[in-house]
């Protein structure tokens, strides 16, 4: 009987670990006008445990664009040696595998099933027409046209993988969400206003 009980355990630990496994990380920014850092989303994410995942966007008034690099020297910054994993614009439609659950102004974006080692990468949206150097960049150029401006959440999933799934934790988010700009905006401004106090007193 004791050994019944521990191939029961050891069966249901096989399969609930492998969905314990499973992790999903986002980040949600409001995306600003062309040329502008705000004007480009980067998640980095690290993937603790080598897996399949998901990675999409959620854009209901852009079209967004989506890049996955790999962050391949492991210095947090994307340059010339990091390698492009894969790229997507308008994979994401409504409905499809319950993702997306609004549309955008086209479509969403899905990078589907990926296969990620463990390591760090990022996740680069903004909106259409978005290239390779731009992502690279964090400034989506578009010189002369007028991007279109809204939040993008971007996801990273394992969820529906069970134990084919990797992990992955969130390592940062930028740009900050309108709020946190808002929010450091006020103590810049708190902190001016501070500096200029400190300077009417010494004259």
């Amino acid at each position: 009987m004791t050994k019944l009980i521990s191939l029961l355990t050891a069966a249901s630990l096989a399969v609930f670990g492998g969905q314990a496994a499973a992790s999903t990380v986002s980040a949600t920014h409001t995306l600003t006008q062309s040329g502008t850092v705000g004007s480009v989303s980067t998640l980095r994410f690290q993937v603790t445990q080598a897996g399949l995942f998901d990675i999409y966007t959620d854009g209901p008034t852009i079209d967004p664009v989506l890049y996955l690099i790999a962050d391949s020297d492991g210095n947090g910054t994307i340059d010339a040696t990091d390698l492009l994993v894969a790229s997507d614009d308008d994979r994401c439609r409504v409905g499809f595998r319950s993702f997306c659950n609004q549309a955008g102004a086209w479509h969403n974006s899905l990078i589907e099933g990926k296969n990620l080692t463990v390591g760090n990468y990022f996740a680069v949206v903004s909106d259409y027409s978005f290239s390779e150097s731009e992502a690279r960049s964090g400034v989506n150029g578009r010189l002369g046209q007028t991007q279109l401006v809204g939040d993008v959440t971007t996801y990273v999933t394992s969820a529906r993988y069970g134990a084919r799934g990797g992990s992955a934790m969130l390592v940062s988010a930028v740009p900050l969400p309108a709020s946190g700009w808002m929010m450091l905006a006020a103590f810049t401004l708190l902190g001016a206003g501070a500096a200029s106090r400190r300077t009417t007193r010494a004259e």
